[in-house]
């Protein structure tokens, strides 16, 4: 798992590991969160590195090496603030509100702007767009900059724009990037 950690509640009880980048939504870069079932340790394979044996993870309550002892504790700042905002359930519904106000916004704009992703499977965190006139692209980027919305530019590999709307990410910034792609529509359609 990556930008949908701690996005929404899961039933871990489907897994039966969860490796998870947690930089998106829980803490810095370099935080890795694992989830495993109890019965998947002590099966790794005579080649599997020490630091990949789950085993002596588990044996030594996680402390096998020396732990990002900030990374964690950032992390513990982080689930304590989703505690107090109501837990992953109100969490989802705060990043839903995001994501639908942000996908009506293209899909509402009569073609100007395009999701190249299916409804049903669409990202409450990452937001792919590009403009029917796509050399208007950089300019989107550009004139955004301006207005201190940065980091819109898309995946190399795909083009167009992403918006990323993780959870630290209020709903007074997607409405603020709504309001801006609704008048750089009307200045460009």
């Amino acid at each position: 798992m990556s930008s949908n950690f701690c996005s929404k509640p899961v039933d871990v009880s489907k897994f039966g590991i969860i490796y998870a980048g947690a930089q998106k939504n829980v803490g810095p870069s370099g935080v890795t969160v694992v989830i495993i079932r109890k019965d998947l340790i002590g099966n790794a394979q005579e080649i599997t590195p020490v630091m990949l044996d789950f085993k002596i993870h588990d044996e030594n309550k996680s402390l096998y090496n020396t732990p990002p002892c900030y990374g964690i504790y950032m992390c513990g700042l982080v689930f304590e603030d989703l505690l107090e905002q109501g837990g992953l359930g109100e969490i989802e519904k705060k990043n839903k509100r995001k994501a639908d106000l942000l996908y009506n916004a293209i899909d509402e704009s009569k073609g100007f702007y395009r999701c190249p992703v299916e409804k049903s499977v669409r990202s409450l965190m990452n937001v792919p767009f590009t403009l029917e006139k796509s050399e208007l692209e950089a300019e989107f980027v550009k004139e955004a900059a301006k207005e201190k919305m940065v980091q819109l530019k898309g995946h190399r590999s795909v083009g167009g724009m992403r918006a990323s709307i993780y959870n630290a990410m209020p709903l007074a910034g997607v409405e603020k990037l709504v309001a801006f792609m609704k008048d750089f529509q009307a200045k460009h359609a």
